[in-house]
């Protein structure tokens, strides 16, 4: 799980500090979310970032992308940094450096509360009359297409509609993350994590760097090895 660094936040950043663009899809809750109240950027990936930037002489700008542009953005130079629940995988590592692992996790399906029995196996989910709805461009989606044969899969174009789907009754089962299944369940909103404890697969969540950054990934890296943790 997620742990809490034991660190504080400077107030104020030294005139000369250098600037991070780093991009984020504010759509993965709890690592990285865009607050329509505040119009700022949250999460427990956004406050290691910052941390990571307020104690080593950095400013901060964020700068929104998507699952699908996420890598041709970094690769383009919008950003240089990418946060945000981001999954180490083969495709990625051949375009970007990646940090030291932030977070452990793994595929889970997501289902309304009650219908857990229902869909505790991919023997139960993989089924003709199952409808499976995801988001587009991550993992995800491609766990879900590695996976099923047999099951109705939809992808759909915004990362928050397949929650409505489950709770509209428009679709029985997402994969997701478990620490985002979890987070869905803790809502309270009719949204329960199957099996979050077994998950299907072993995911590092890492921070992607552009390829010229090689520097900067180690800094972070030495910088993470060195915090505190609870």
């Amino acid at each position: 799980m997620y742990r809490t660094l034991a660190l504080v936040l400077f107030l104020s950043l030294p005139s000369h500090a250098d600037m991070l663009r780093v991009g984020t899809t504010g759509d993965y809750q709890p690592v990285s979310w865009w607050n329509t109240e505040t119009q700022v950027f949250e999460g427990l990936d956004i406050e290691l970032i910052k941390s990571f930037a307020a104690e080593n002489g950095h400013e901060i700008t964020f700068v929104r992308t998507t699952w699908p542009t996420m890598m041709a953005d970094l690769q383009a130079g919008n950003f240089s940094i990418a946060v945000g629940g981001i999954s180490s995988t083969p495709e990625r590592a051949k375009v970007a450096l990646m940090s030291d692992t932030i977070h452990l996790d793994g595929k889970v399906a997501l289902v309304r509360c009650g219908e857990q029995e229902a869909y505790d196996s991919l023997e139960e989910i993989d089924a003709p009359t199952v409808r499976v709805v995801e988001n587009p461009g991550g993992t995800n989606e491609k766990f879900a297409r590695a996976t099923l044969k047999t099951a109705k899969l939809t992808v759909l174009a915004d990362n928050h509609e397949p929650f409505d789907h489950l709770k509209a009754g428009k679709a029985d089962v997402m994969f997701t993350d478990a620490l985002e299944a979890t987070f869905k369940e803790a809502e309270g909103d009719g949204l329960c994590a199957v099996n979050a404890d077994t998950p299907y697969t072993e995911i590092h969540k890492v921070f992607l760097f552009a390829q010229d950054e090689g520097a900067l990934r180690d800094t972070f890296n030495t910088w993470l090895a060195g915090k505190q943790w609870d």
